[in-house]
């Protein structure tokens, strides 16, 4: 038979073992700025990128095991202009900014303490382009660097975020999962469909 003493023993022992597993998890709380990635799949543009933010909430019941994720990507896409452009004398490389928002919410994986696991609402994505915020560079033909601003017709913004929204869905859906994550000096490492990331901590 267990002895008073032996179960009075135990339960606090069980208690820190407990509390020491919860702390093995990364505080991942905060907003994580990362590189600029490769987008595919904007039809509109010859290639485009992305440089996304990650900012985690934790829950409101205080654990820091789960909480709410909303997440922005600044987009730069380009595409060549043909001559046969209106309002275009000579042939130019368009860039466009846009920006791309989405939130969900995130918790540890079970029995892992350094996989995440996202869970993202398709209806909060939204996307801008901004009209006003086009450059026209880089004259093809002599290949003289002539940036100049210009603005995108409503017809032709609304194709651009047609086209990255579309983009950015597919972009996002691979947000189902962060794994391996590791953070150092304000620097946290981890793995997306097997490639590696770094994000830096905002403020740091």
């Amino acid at each position: 038979m267990i002895s008073r003493n032996f179960i009075r023993f135990l339960i606090p022992a069980a208690t820190v073992a407990i509390l020491t597993a919860c702390s093995t998890h990364p505080d991942i709380t905060g907003t994580w700025v990362g590189t600029p990635s490769r987008v595919d799949n904007i039809t509109a543009a010859a290639s485009a990128s992305a440089t996304t933010s990650l900012t985690f909430s934790p829950s409101a019941d205080g654990k820091n095991d789960h909480g709410q994720i909303f997440i922005s990507s600044l987009i730069d896409a380009s595409q060549p202009v043909s001559q046969t452009t209106p309002s275009i004398d000579e042939a130019y490389e368009v860039s466009v900014a846009a920006t791309a928002v989405i939130s969900g919410s995130w918790t540890f994986e079970d029995h892992d303490d350094d996989d995440i696991i996202l869970s993202l609402d398709p209806a909060s994505l939204q996307v801008n382009v901004d009209p006003n915020g086009v450059t026209f560079s880089n004259n093809i033909l002599t290949q003289t660097q002539q940036p100049q601003l210009d603005s995108l017709t409503n017809a032709t913004a609304g194709m651009w975020k047609k086209s990255i929204t579309d983009a950015m869905k597919q972009h996002f859906y691979k947000l189902q999962k962060i794994t391996d994550i590791k953070i150092r000096n304000g620097i946290m490492s981890c793995e997306i469909e097997d490639r590696d990331f770094t994000f830096r901590k905002s403020g740091e």
